[in-house]
C-alpha cells in the first residue's frame, strides 16, 4: 500500500498548491480483474483495512459501516462469515486517508478488493492468501467535515459493484453449466436429482445467515453441516427471523 500512500501525498501536495480544479474523483485502472472468481463466492468475511491511516478511524462508525456493506450482501443472497478463516474468502475493504496541513481538506482513497485462497501455479498443492479481484479505486480530497459521509458513501458503492459483478460471473456460469449440461442430456437418459442437504425437510438455511431456501437451491449446496438449519415449512423459517432467497424463492 505504499504506492497508494504515495498518491495521497501527491494528491495533498496538490490541494495546498492551490488547484482549484483539482477534481472530487480520481479512478485509477484496476489492478486485477478477474470476474470468473467470483463466481463461486456464498460466504464473505467483510474486513475494513484502515491500519495505514489512523485518522480514518475517528471519521467512520466502523461496526456501523460493517453492519451497512453485510446487509448488502445479505440482501444478494451472499452469507456474512462471524469469524476469521482463511478459508473464507474476505471482501477487503482499503481506506486511506490524510489530513491536508494548513487547510480544512481531506484526502482520501477507498479500494475494495476480494481475497481469497489460490492455488499457486508451479507449486503442487500449496495454496497462498491473495487478492484476486478490485473494483476500479476512488481518491478524492472533500472537505474534513464531509469525509466520513464520502468514505461511507464510496464504500458501499463499492460493495454494490462487487455484488453486481459476482451476480454477472454467477449468471455466466449457470449459463455454461446450462449449455453444458442440455449437451450432456442430449447424448444420455435423465438421472435422478440428487437429494438436497435438507434431506425430508423442503427449506434451509445458515445460522449465519437470515436467508432460507428451498432444500435443492445451489445456495443451498454450500451451507456446510454444522451451520445448516433444517424447516418443515415456509411459515416456519419466516417465524424463525429468515427471509427467502432471491434466487430460488421459497
Amino acid at each position: 500500500m505504499a504506492v497508494h500512500a504515495c498518491l495521497l501525498v501527491f494528491l495533498a501536495a496538490a490541494a495546498l498548491g492551490g488547484a482549484a480544479d483539482l477534481p472530487e474523483a480520481i479512478d485509477e485502472t484496476p489492478l486485477i480483474v478477474g470476474d470468473p472468481v467470483l463466481a463461486d463466492v456464498n460466504q464473505l468475511l467483510v474486513v475494513l483495512a484502515t491500519g495505514e491511516s489512523p485518522s480514518v478511524a475517528g471519521l467512520i462508525d466502523g461496526g456501523r459501516l460493517e453492519t451497512q456493506v453485510s446487509r448488502k450482501l445479505h440482501d444478494a443472497g451472499l452469507a456474512t462469515a462471524e469469524g476469521d478463516s482463511e478459508s473464507t474468502p474476505k471482501l477487503l475493504v482499503h481506506i486511506e486517508g490524510v489530513e491536508v496541513p494548513a487547510s480544512d481538506q481531506y484526502v482520501y482513497r477507498v479500494q475494495t478488493a476480494l481475497c481469497r485462497l489460490v492455488t499457486a501455479p508451479g507449486r503442487g498443492d500449496r495454496r497462498i492468501l491473495v487478492e484476486v479481484w478490485r473494483v476500479r479505486p476512488v481518491m478524492a480530497a472533500v472537505p474534513q467535515g464531509k469525509a466520513g459521509d464520502a468514505i461511507c458513501s464510496a464504500v458501499l458503492v463499492q460493495a454494490e459493484a462487487f455484488v453486481e459483478a459476482r451476480n454477472a460471473a454467477r449468471r455466466l456460469s449457470d449459463a455454461a453449466q446450462d449449455s453444458s449440461g442440455r449437451a450432456v442430456g442430449d447424448r444420455s437418459q435423465p438421472t435422478p436429482q440428487a437429494a438436497g442437504p435438507g434431506g425430508e425437510y423442503p427449506f434451509v438455511a445458515s445460522k449465519s445467515s437470515d436467508v432460507f431456501h428451498r432444500a435443492d437451491c445451489r445456495w443451498a449446496q454450500n451451507i456446510s453441516p454444522d451451520k445448516l438449519v433444517r424447516y418443515k415449512n415456509r411459515e416456519e423459517a419466516v417465524q424463525s427471523g429468515k427471509r427467502p432467497c432471491k434466487s430460488c424463492k421459497p
